[in-house]
Formats: structure tokens, sequence, C-alpha cells
């Protein structure tokens, strides 16, 4: 994938609001049937319910890139960091 392909995929993920419900939607499901492979079972409601229950930042990069689900609508710039938060 090119430099410029990438950007014009984060271009359409912040400018067009159906584009990014589909992809959040799909990404969601993909991730519990991850979980579910891995012999978890859970909500949506429940897993936020759990990750509260730990420090901002404790899940690291990775693992909080993994149980957040961004589903407004970015900012023009920044990124989400562990805790959930743009910057």
């Amino acid at each position: 994938m090119s430099h410029l392909s990438a950007r014009a995929f984060l271009g359409k993920i912040i400018d067009e609001e159906g584009f990014r419900k589909n992809l959040v939607s799909e990404l969601s499901k993909k991730r519990f049937e991850l979980i579910r492979e891995a012999g978890f079972d859970f909500s949506e409601e429940e897993l936020e319910q759990a990750k509260a229950d730990f420090p901002p930042g404790a899940f690291g990069h990775v693992a909080a890139w993994f149980c957040n689900i961004v589903t407004e609508q970015p900012p023009k710039s920044g990124h989400c960091c562990s805790s959930g938060l743009w910057h």
C-alpha cells in the first residue's frame, strides 16, 4: 500500500460517516470473533465495565487499540492513546 493510498483511506474515515460506521461495525464483529475463539464470552457493555476497573494506560498501546473501537468522528489530526483520548 502506498503512502498516498493510506492517506486517502484515513481521509475517507474522517470525511465519510457511512464508510466509518461500516468499518467500525465490521471491526467490532471481527474483534469479538477473535475474543470468542480465544475462549472468552462477554458483551461490549461488559468489556466497558471491566475496562473501568483498570487505571488509564494500563493496557498499553496495542491492547488499548484492540479494546477501543472508536465510533465517533475522529479529529482531523492526532491519534487515540491507550486511555481512549485523542491527542
